[in-house]
This record gives structure tokens, sequence and C-alpha cells, in this order.
């Protein structure tokens, strides 16, 4: 006999619940850490203005802990709940090397398109009357930036790896599982729509970043990321495409640190943009490889 399956209200509640467990159990493992190494004195690391200068390894390590906590546990927590196939719940099949190469084709085409967006979103402001919202929007816009910037700062091979790790792996892992591998169905079993369920988890996705300034690129990728799921239903896909554009942007950073370059030259080399036709030509390409991917899976897994 089939197992019942419960209200997706429930579900929903169940995952943010788990979310909220695996932030406190990774903040316990985190005051557990700092009291071993720096004793009970050290809870005034957290309130240090230069911890990302004096601590870096330890908030690195409490970064991965925390992702792990809120996004990689949650998920599998939830599958495991639900189904006793979880791996088939979460839609982790293999994917055929043809789908492979073409997300990656998709998401390296997309890159000049997304950076483009970033670019208009940025500039975007609010009305004289909301000067004061937009002015706390760019003063914590400026807070994360500087966060990211002191994580990027790289000196060599061993830097590199952590950062792909922590930027990149771990993210695409547990995002592309808590977001499209749980909330985006919830969504779509709620709203009998799966087309509402792709948007709906690719506004909160992109606004629980908290970066006011890069919602539009953020959500616009998080619903390409639904998009190769929902014409896939293969979770790895979207898993691949989300970590070659964070790993993108971590590989060139460093890249540009081995060539001379500080953070804040190449911060700036990015808000230059580059040659529009650069961005045509990436919009083009991705509409005609997205058209194909479809194709290919269409047969399949049709669209609703």
């Amino acid at each position: 006999m089939p197992q019942k399956r419960r209200h997706p209200l429930l579900l929903l509640m169940f995952l943010v619940t788990f979310a909220l467990g695996g932030a406190l159990g990774a903040l316990l493992v985190t005051a557990l850490v700092i009291v071993a190494n720096y004793g009970f004195d050290g809870a005034a690391i957290i309130t240090d203005p230069n911890i990302l200068n004096d601590h870096i390894t330890l908030v690195k390590a409490i970064q991965i802990l925390s992702s792990i906590g809120m996004f990689v546990l949650p998920p599998l927590l939830l599958a495991r709940l639900e189904s006793k196939r979880w791996v088939s719940y979460l839609k982790l099949h293999k994917p055929t090397m043809k789908l492979v190469v073409l997300t990656a084709l998709i998401m390296l085409v997309s890159l000049p398109l997304i950076e483009y967006l970033a670019l208009l979103n940025e500039k975007m402001h609010l009305p004289e009357g909301l000067k004061a919202l937009e002015n706390w929007m760019r003063n914590k816009e400026s807070e994360a930036q500087t966060a990211v910037n002191k994580f990027l700062v790289m000196d060599g091979l061993d830097d590199l790896s952590i950062n792909l790790l922590m930027l990149a792996l771990i993210p695409a892992l547990g995002e592309e599982l808590f977001f499209r591998g749980c909330m985006q169905p919830i969504f779509s079993r709620w709203t009998k729509n799966k087309q509402v369920g792709i948007w709906l988890t690719a506004i909160i996705f992109s606004a629980i970043h908290v970066q006011f300034f890069g919602f539009v690129p953020r959500m616009l990728l998080g619903a390409l990321f639904g998009y190769l799921l929902l014409w896939s239903n293969k979770l790895w896909l979207p898993i691949l495409a989300h970590f070659i554009n964070n790993a993108t942007l971590v590989i060139t950073t460093y890249i540009y640190q081995r060539k001379g370059f500080s953070i804040d030259q190449i911060n700036q080399l990015e808000k230059e943009g580059t040659w529009p036709m650069v961005y045509l030509f990436s919009f083009v390409a991705l509409v005609m490889l997205m058209y194909h991917f479809y194709k290919q899976t269409s047969s399949r897994h049709q669209l609703m």
C-alpha cells in the first residue's frame, strides 16, 4: 500500500522547523568549538569587528557548518520522513551525459547575461520618499559584500579549495536540495501548478540571501534551476548548474588575484561590464540551449 502523503503546508512546516533546528545545532557546535579553543571569554569573538581578519579560518568553518545544518540536513530528514525511497523523493537520479553537458553549456553562456542583469539591478533607485529604506538596503548590501570579499582573498590553492567547498559545492548541494528538491515540489502540490511552484521558490530563494540589489538576477537564476529540474526530473542538474555559477566566481577571482589584482579592482572590473554584443549573444544562446534542453526531455516530462 502506498504511504499516505502529508499536506504540503505540514511538509513546509517540517522543512522550516528542521532548518531552524539545524541552525541552532550549528550554533551550539560553534559555541562549543569557540569555548574549547578560546575559553569562555571567546564569546567576544562574535562581536569583534575584525573577526573576518583575525579569525578567518574559524569563520569559514562556522559558515560551512551553518550551511550543512540549515540546508543539507533538513531536506534529507524531510525526504526520509516522507518516503522510504528518499533518493527518488529528492529526484537524485543519475542524469545522462548529454543533459550534463547541456546544463554546463547553459550555465556558461548565461553568465554574461546574469552579470548584465546584476548591473541593472544595482542601479535601481527607490522613490524619494523611500530614500531612508534604500540607504539601509545599500548598507546591508555593502556589509554582505565586505564579508564575501574577505572570504575571496586567496593566497594559494589551499584557500581556493576551501572556498570552492564553502562557496560553491556546499551551497549548490544544500540550497538545491532545500529549495528545488523540497520547497518547489511542496509549492507545486499546494498550488496545483508547477509554474507557480517554480517562481514562488525562486522568489524565496532570492529573498533569503538578503541582498536586495541582486534580487532580480538571483530570482531568475533560481527559476532557471527550477525549470532544469521540472523538465529533466533530475536534481543533480540544477545542483551542477548552481555549482558552476558559484565556482566560476571563485575561480576567476583567484586567477585575477594571481595576476596581481586586488579584490576591489576585481569588483570594479565586474561593474564596468563588457561589450554589449556579448550580452546579446548570451541571451540568444541561452534561449536556444534551454529550448534544446526542453526538447530533449519533453517526451517524458511535459510542462504544466
